[in-house]
């Protein structure tokens, strides 16, 4: 919010009397004053929450039902994209989800106190909490606009439309910073851009913090090969996608073998562990996920089951045993599987 947007809103504030017929009167007037105005966008929102501050409780009632109409309607809207891209009518998807995002854009502005984020998961609260610290309240919006815009830059890809792709990734991240489908989602596009390759590997890099399952690892894992690949150092490449078919086999990381060793006519060598970890370690490639993000969810997960929200802590918990395999989590986790989640120490 602009300087001059603070001091419209606070001067309309400070008219605020306390008499309700008087006070709606006037806030619909200066609605109708700055709906014009160069600011209008913000100005008009911060009028709306006043008016809805100043209304009975009764009628709050029914304006947050019929707000919970409307959500409901952009989840079925972005659904409704969803199945249209599982049919391949990518043009009408796109269409639709444009209509979509101009329909919500706007409903949420951040500001000196407050930022607004679109998150996932419990989880990511606290992971952008540790990795992106702020004096600001964080405050979660009803809207999945993160989502939104990844697919949209899905749909600007299927056209070839890779500027207009890379914007939408990045404010698909600027709306949450520690999703890892957008981050990855990103690193596609630059591959898609071509002669992007320090750019994709930052992208990749940037992904890996948030990489918490084996599936995921397997994947930062391929696009590392990728990246080598790309790099000309077969090598290099093959060892990142055995490395990831440890973690989680994929048909993506057999092709690549497949095409490596037809391209050196050459059969990959039987690889020890500590090999692989060596020729990783040469090339600044991570071994394992981010020790403080696995440690935050296990910390969420505890949280949860202190609040006796079961089912995210089954969620977190799950991540943590996936990537671990520790005892005392599997056994958390078991707990929880078989509801004895009140005898968990």
């Amino acid at each position: 919010m602009t300087e001059y947007t603070q001091y419209i809103v606070s001067h309309i504030r400070g008219q605020i009397t306390g008499d309700y017929e008087k006070d709606m009167q006037y806030l619909y007037d200066c609605s109708e004053k700055y709906k014009e105005d160069e600011e209008s966008a913000d100005i008009l929102r911060e009028i709306a929450s006043m008016m809805y501050e100043i209304l009975p409780d009764d009628q709050k009632e029914q304006v947050g039902d019929r707000l919970k109409d409307l959500h409901d309607n952009f989840e079925t809207t972005y659904q409704a994209v969803l199945d249209m891209i599982k049919c391949n009518d990518t043009a009408k998807a796109r269409t639709m989800i444009e209509e979509l995002i101009a329909s919500v854009e706007g409903r949420y502005v951040n500001d000196d106190k407050n930022i607004y984020l679109s998150l996932n998961h419990i989880m990511e609260l606290y992971e952008y909490s540790y990795y992106f610290k702020t004096d600001r309240n964080i405050k979660c919006t009803d809207v999945m606009y993160n989502e939104y815009y990844r697919t949209y830059a899905q749909l600007l890809c299927a056209t070839g439309e890779y500027g207009k792709a890379l914007d939408a990734c990045n404010t698909a991240l600027e709306w949450n910073p520690v999703d890892l489908e957008s981050h990855l989602q990103l690193a596609e596009v630059y591959i898609l851009m071509g002669n992007h390759d320090e750019e994709y590997r930052q992208a990749t890099e940037n992904a890996y913090r948030y990489c918490c399952t084996r599936a995921t690892m397997a994947r930062y894992y391929r696009n590392m090969g990728r990246y080598y690949l790309d790099k000309y150092k077969p090598e290099t490449a093959r060892a990142l996608y055995v490395y990831s078919n440890i973690y989680f086999s994929s048909e993506a990381a057999d092709s690549a073998l497949q095409f490596i060793e037809s391209a050196l006519n050459a059969p990959a060598p039987k690889y020890e562990i500590k090999e692989l970890q060596q020729i990783l370690e040469e090339n600044d490639v991570k071994l394992g996920p981010d020790a403080d993000t696995i440690g935050i969810i296990y910390r969420v997960g505890n949280l949860m089951l202190e609040s006796k929200d079961y089912d995210r802590a089954r969620d977190c918990f799950a991540i943590v045993y996936d990537i671990t395999q520790d005892e005392e989590t599997g056994t958390i986790l078991a707990q929880l599987m078989n509801s004895q989640a009140d005898d968990i120490q």
